[in-house]
């Protein structure tokens, strides 16, 4: 199941970075003392890795 970035509560919605092109953005998550943000990362990459590679 995917959900849009901008649809989150948990993604900072003023500082994106987008290329150029139009084609990507680079959203960033909001700091949380009660989380660690590089974890969280990781395993969202983790995940959308799984999910290229089960629809491959």
């Amino acid at each position: 199941m995917f959900q849009r970035l901008t649809d989150r509560g948990d993604v900072d919605k003023e500082h994106i970075i987008e290329l150029e092109s139009g084609k990507a953005k680079l959203f960033f998550l909001k700091e949380s003392k009660s989380d660690n943000a590089l974890v969280r990362v990781k395993n969202l990459l983790l995940d959308s890795y799984e999910q290229r590679v089960q629809d491959n």
